[in-house]
């Protein structure tokens, strides 16, 4: 079983949920062009996840929360977040520094380009980051203390802010659910919208790292205003009005080259 291309079905599946309260099994076949058995092993996998609740041949959400599940998250637009990882991390300039990086997916790939520099001390709310950026044992990692989010493997909180608010960043590179010119950067969890604040206001140079999904998209939890941070890398399928958009607003908008051959999958708003 391709494991990528049944993440990319759950992600479907989640999304057809946010937007309606069930959906039928016997239709999954033919929305999702499969078979009849296969529907039901990804649906034996997403309720022993914890993601589904399943009855009478009916299928619902098991949280009413439109934020997929970071594991998820990975397999979406991976070669755009790669790319993206590699060049957010050659704007922090090879010296001793110290800096703040979040959670996320996009902000994982971060981490694995960062990982080999032993001139970094890297301070993160994310546990999957903490575990990307040590694989090396370069780099100086101080993980916060903290709530795990299950959803996004973050920690939150009050022991999480305290942390933050002890250091002084040279730099804070945080990822972003939703990109607008007139709301700013938006998350989906309140909680996690707090920490990468936080990070911002404590950072001298502020990024933010996202895939062009995200841009023109607005959700509950507002993280920062468009003029508080300095620079977002996307890349290239990003809508070219809405980068015109946000460049007129003094924000330097970096757009990674994707390959044509690549398209990225994107998530209706919720």
């Amino acid at each position: 079983m391709n494991e990528a291309t049944r993440d990319t079905r759950i992600s479907t599946i989640l999304t057809l949920l946010t937007q309606r309260a069930e959906l039928q099994v016997r239709l999954l076949p033919a929305v999702l062009g499969v078979s009849g058995p296969t529907v039901r092993r990804d649906l034996a996998a997403m309720e022993e996840r914890g993601l589904i609740r399943r009855s009478y041949g009916r299928i619902a959400a098991a949280r009413r929360s439109a934020e997929l599940p970071v594991s998820l998250r990975r397999s979406q637009n991976t070669e755009a977040k790669r790319r993206i990882g590699a060049l957010a991390s050659s704007l922090v300039p090879s010296r001793p520094l110290t800096l703040a990086l979040s959670g996320g997916s996009t902000a994982g790939f971060v981490a694995r380009s960062l990982a080999g520099r032993s001139d970094l001390t890297v301070v993160t709310n994310g546990l999957d980051t903490a575990t990307l950026l040590t694989e090396r044992q370069a780099a100086k990692v101080v993980v916060t203390g903290g709530t795990a989010r299950p959803l996004s493997n973050d920690l939150v909180g009050r022991p999480a802010e305290r942390t933050l608010r002890s250091y002084r960043f040279d730099y804070a590179i945080v990822g972003a659910d939703g990109i607008s010119p007139a709301a700013g950067f938006t998350q989906y969890s309140s909680e996690g919208a707090e920490i990468d604040r936080v990070m911002l206001e404590q950072a001298t140079r502020r990024i933010v790292v996202a895939d062009s999904s995200k841009l023109g998209q607005v959700h509950r939890a507002k993280v920062a205003d468009i003029d508080s941070v300095h620079t977002v890398v996307t890349d290239s399928y990003a809508n070219t009005d809405m980068v015109a958009r946000l460049r007129g607003t003094g924000l330097d908008m970096v757009l990674v080259s994707i390959p044509s051959s690549v398209r990225p999958h994107r998530r209706r708003s919720s």
